[in-house]
C-alpha cells in the first residue's frame, strides 16, 4: 500500500467529513451491530463498517478491512472477544475516527490540526483518526487511507440517515450477506453511490507450517539422540 502523507486537500477533506458526520449524532438510533460496508473505489476493498457511542461513552465509526476485519468486530459483537480487554486494539484490522478528548491526541495530531485552521473545544469532540492493523500498535493515515476513511465517514452518515426511522435496508434473507455502498461512474465522470448487497467471504486464519525434510538434520537436533559428552 502506498504509505505517502496525506496532503492538506486529503486532510481538509476528511475532517470536513468528520465534522459533518459528528453533526448527525447517529449513534442516537444507530448501534453497534448494525453492520454495513463501504467499498473503497481506488482499491475495490470492502471495509464493514460499525457505528458506535449509543452507550454515550465512545463516539466513532470504524471500517473493519475485508474478511478479518469483519471476523474481528463479529468476534467483538458475540462476546468472543473481550471488548474491554486492552489486547483487543491489537488485534482489530480497521480504519477508525474516534472523537476524543484533547489529552488523546498526539503532537503530530494537534499540529494537522493547526495547520488546517480547525478549532475544537470540548470533551468528545477532537476527531483522531488512526489505522488499527493486528499485532500492531494504531497507527497515522497514509494518504490511501484517508481518502477510504473520507469515504467511509461520508457513506457511514447517509446509511445512517436512512435507517433514522427504518433499518429495513439492512436485513437480508440470505446469511452473511450486507448492505454495501459502491461508487459507480458514468461515461460522462459523474460519480454516484448506489446500495448493492454482497455475501462477505468467511476468514480463515493462515497458519505457518514446518515440513522438514533433511532426517539426519531433525534427528541430530534432537538432544535426546545427542550422545552424552
Amino acid at each position: 500500500m502506498n504509505q505517502a502523507k496525506p496532503t492538506s486537500e486529503e486532510w481538509s477533506s476528511l475532517y470536513q467529513a468528520a465534522v459533518d458526520f459528528k453533526r448527525s449524532a447517529c449513534w442516537e438510533w444507530m448501534f453497534d451491530s448494525d453492520i454495513f460496508g463501504v467499498v473503497d473505489p481506488e482499491t475495490e476493498e470492502t471495509a464493514y463498517c460499525s457505528i458506535m457511542g449509543n452507550g454515550g461513552e465512545h463516539f466513532a465509526v470504524a471500517g473493519y478491512l475485508g474478511a478479518e476485519g469483519l471476523s474481528g468486530i463479529l468476534g467483538l459483537l458475540s462476546g468472543e472477544i473481550d471488548p474491554d480487554s486492552s489486547e483487543n486494539m491489537f488485534i482489530q484490522k480497521c480504519l477508525m475516527c474516534s472523537f476524543e478528548d484533547r489529552s488523546f491526541l498526539s503532537s503530530e495530531d494537534l499540529k494537522t490540526i493547526k495547520e488546517m485552521g480547525l478549532k475544537f473545544r470540548g470533551r468528545n469532540v477532537w476527531p483522531l483518526f488512526r489505522h488499527h492493523e493486528p499485532g500492531f500498535v494504531p497507527w497515522f493515515l497514509s494518504a490511501t487511507q484517508c481518502r477510504f476513511l473520507t469515504h467511509i465517514l461520508r457513506q457511514a452518515r447517509e446509511v445512517a440517515l436512512c435507517c433514522r426511522n427504518s433499518k429495513e435496508i439492512l436485513d437480508h434473507q440470505t446469511p452473511f450477506t450486507f448492505l454495501v455502498r459502491v461508487c459507480q461512474k458514468s461515461e460522462v465522470g459523474e460519480v454516484d453511490w448506489v446500495n448493492e448487497y454482497i455475501t462477505a467471504e468467511q476468514w480463515e486464519p493462515e497458519f505457518i507450517s514446518f515440513n522438514i525434510q533433511n532426517e539426519i538434520f531433525l534427528k541430530n537436533s534432537n538432544p535426546l539422540n545427542q550422545s552424552k559428552i
